[in-house]
């Protein structure tokens, strides 16, 4: 029964081996099937997500004030009120961004969406363009960081400052600088609260660089480090005018709290290995403790993913997922029965170019990403509008977003999810 062995110490002939080879083999390929059938069936008989749609804001219209007709709607943002009221906001001004006039409009729901007030100045413009955002809630109390930003630097320089407040976000008190970094280049996202107690917020900064990049976007979309972006021959017209992407290294760190006021905000980490840029960071913590932060990746045709395994303190280098992207801001959410939503626009582009972002999906996953069961384009405008940056939350145990439509309306989707799978 025993086979023969060669000079190297290899078995020529063994039938016992060779059947238990063959039965570990046939076993994991039925195991395989068995898992690739389950997750088709799983996935024909889910039941479809469904939406309803509210225009909170419509710019094609215009709304009037102090003799300024605000038309833009830009990167809507949502947050409940310790009251159950929903707040919304969004980056507006007279037409376009960014412009030294855009402020920040607001609307209110007491309703749970069904209906919304008429929009207001929630923080208006001054010498510098306004930011609200990102907002904390807990124990009755509203925290808001705030931010004033010179528009001809184009979102690099961030003035920001704290606010709170004790009323549902009616009133705010008094405006409370807050240092991030001494070159003020840094910019502010969604807060996360991880296991341990403390408070994260993902940020993206932007370093100037001594010597811009110069080829053109194609070739730098291919490049893995700032040495062999700079070794490119340049572009004739990027030469002449680089983009902000070129002259400023976008990178993305990690800004964390112990203190439930969110005061002492510290950054660590600095995810910058791809020469195009990684930003606006989004981020949640898995079940095993690590933290998973998805980027945008500037004409990168995927978002990039990177993690950490210290509460945030030290970070992997970024790499490419499989998750389509086309130059855009996507969204993480933990849902109140423990899966994981991703609200993003799921279309691609090839490296070097930006995509179109429609339509607007969700996916989900009941496996701690690891895969995605659910792919499902919710919000279709067949390539007639840009349907950008969601904000998603859960209200009352379920998912609500808001996102910005043409730069022109504001819209609040509520949406029905199908049930957690069963085990």
């Amino acid at each position: 029964m025993a086979g023969e062995i060669d000079g190297q110490g290899r078995v020529q002939d063994c039938p016992v081996f060779h059947k238990y080879t063959e039965s570990v083999v046939m076993r994991v390929s039925v195991l395989i099937l068995l898992a690739a059938w389950f997750t088709i069936v799983f996935t024909a008989n889910a039941e479809p997500i469904t939406v309803h749609e509210t225009v909170v804001f419509d710019g094609h219209k215009g709304w009037e004030h102090d003799g300024v007709t605000y038309r833009l709607a830009c990167a809507a943002y949502i947050a409940e009120m310790p009251n159950g009221d929903l707040l919304t906001w969004w980056l507006s001004g007279s037409d376009n961004e960014p412009s030294t006039d855009n402020n920040v409009l607001a609307s209110r729901s007491t309703d749970k969406g069904k209906t919304w007030s008429e929009p207001y100045v929630l923080l208006a413009a001054g010498k510098h363009a306004v930011w609200f955002g990102p907002v904390w809630v807990e124990d009755g109390k509203v925290i808001a960081f705030c931010a004033e930003w010179p528009a001809e630097f184009q979102y690099t320089i961030w003035y920001y400052y704290r606010m709170e407040s004790i009323d549902n976000g009616h009133t705010w008190s008094e405006r409370e600088p807050v240092s991030l970094r001494p070159t003020n280049n840094i910019m502010m996202h969604r807060i996360t609260r991880l296991q341990n107690g403390e408070y994260l917020v993902p940020a993206c900064f932007y370093d100037k660089r001594t010597v811009p990049l110069t080829a053109s976007l194609e070739a730098l979309a291919h490049t893995k480090t700032e040495k062999e972006a700079l070794a490119l021959p340049p572009d004739p017209a990027i030469a002449a005018n680089p983009p902000i992407f070129l002259t400023h290294q976008h990178g993305t760190s990690a800004l964390i709290t112990a203190d439930p006021e969110l005061r002492g905000l510290k950054e660590y980490g600095s995810i910058r290995n791809r020469p195009l840029g990684l930003l606006e960071g989004t981020a949640v913590q898995l079940n095993d403790g690590r933290i998973v932060m998805l980027m945008r990746a500037e004409w990168g045709g995927y978002l990039w993913r990177a993690e950490s395994a210290d509460n945030g303190r030290t970070w992997t280098d970024a790499w490419q997922t499989d998750i389509p992207n086309p130059t855009t801001l996507a969204y993480l959410l933990r849902l109140p029965d423990g899966r994981i939503a991703l609200v993003h626009n799921a279309t691609g582009a090839e490296p070097g170019h930006a995509g179109i972002r429609d339509p607007l999906s969700i996916w989900l996953s009941n496996d701690e990403m690891e895969t995605w069961y659910i792919k499902e384009d919710v919000i279709i405008a067949h390539k007639q509008a840009q349907l950008s940056y969601p904000c998603p939350i859960a209200v009352d145990g379920k998912l609500v977003f808001t996102y910005d439509r043409d730069r022109r309306e504001t819209r609040f989707v509520e949406v029905t999810l199908p049930p957690l799978p069963k085990p």
